[in-house]
């Protein structure tokens, strides 16, 4: 994919019904899909969930596209 026509928006799913958010916590966590943090680009998405990986292995966490999210 060319991340420099990216539009998308992505947000991480760590676990079913929780996502990567911003904030405290290690890493910081929402039960609120509304509430995730929004990254510009996959790319940015991925380096997020490698840095939440440094604190517990979110096996089965995916990167989700949410341009239906409000801004």
């Amino acid at each position: 994919m060319n991340e420099s026509m990216d539009t998308n928006l992505y947000i991480v799913r760590l676990q079913k019904g929780v996502w990567l958010t911003d904030g405290d916590g290690d890493p910081p966590r929402t039960l609120v899909r509304d509430n995730a943090e929004r990254f510009p680009s996959h790319f940015h998405a991925r380096q997020a969930l490698a840095e939440a990986r440094t604190f517990r292995p979110f096996r089965t966490a995916e990167v989700e596209t949410v341009n239906d999210l409000p801004v």
